[in-house]
């Protein structure tokens, strides 16, 4: 019995000997680097300022409004069923549902949006925002609570 607990004590030790020896080789620091032909994309995300007022990112272009044609037509949808889809799909970035700075989305409230923008965003996403998070009667009343934060 004590042969056992002697090999598997061993056993334990050089295990752990092995993970140490690996866990201190080196990395090679340029295979962390962008590679210079990297394709870069602009971030089109809506930024904060400093005082919480939303801005677009500096080189941000306008997303063409493909995508969202046949979702619903601008001024449907009901806004207490929004702010629920919106609780439910966007609140997780755009703090205090919406109306306030500091998440990871920007701040909506106020933020000069019209039916279409809201539409086309939610439709194809813009900066760190996927695509997709609302179609069809959700985006819709989505887009009437975002209306009603302007």
């Amino acid at each position: 019995m004590s042969k056992v607990r002697k090999l598997l004590a061993l056993t334990m030790v050089g295990g752990l000997i092995a993970l140490g020896a690996a866990a201190c080789v080196e990395s090679d620091p340029s295979a962390a680097e962008t590679p210079a032909d990297a394709e870069t994309v602009p971030n089109t995300a809506a930024q904060t300022d400093a005082d919480g007022n939303t801005v677009p990112a500096p080189g941000a272009e306008e997303l063409p409004a493909e995508g969202a044609e046949g979702e619903g037509e601008s001024g449907e949808g009901d806004v207490a069923a929004g702010e629920t889809v919106f609780a439910s799909n966007c609140s997780a970035c755009h703090a205090g549902s919406g109306t306030e700075a500091g998440g990871v989305g920007p701040k909506l409230a106020e933020a000069g949006l019209d039916d279409s923008a809201v539409r086309t965003i939610v439709t194809n996403g813009q900066g760190a925002m996927p695509a997709g998070l609302a179609s069809g009667e959700d985006l819709d009343n989505v887009a009437a609570y975002v209306l009603s934060l302007q």
